[in-house]
């Protein structure tokens, strides 16, 4: 799967499930300071990485590095995708 199909499956996701009235959501923008609002959109965004992509996540997966932004969540999932997709 091409990178940028990732990413516009992961901004739809957090644009429907955690919206940001005014504000744009763009690959680059920070989601753990500027998108959610606590740990719970965290766990949710897991949930829809694990069911949407069949990528699992480690504990030591969910860092800040990995759920810095759309482009960082896409380049994690792309990495870890099963080698059919």
């Amino acid at each position: 799967m091409e990178l940028n199909q990732i990413e516009d499956k992961i901004r739809e996701f957090l644009e429907r499930e955690f919206p940001n009235p005014g504000e744009v959501l763009e690959n680059s923008t920070n989601l753990l300071e500027d998108w959610f609002v606590d740990s719970f959109g965290i766990v949710n965004t897991l949930m829809f990485l694990e069911t949407e992509f069949d990528v699992k996540m480690d504990r030591a997966d969910i860092t800040p590095g990995n759920f810095r932004s759309v482009e960082t969540l896409s380049r994690f999932v792309q990495g870890n995708l099963p080698s059919s997709q």
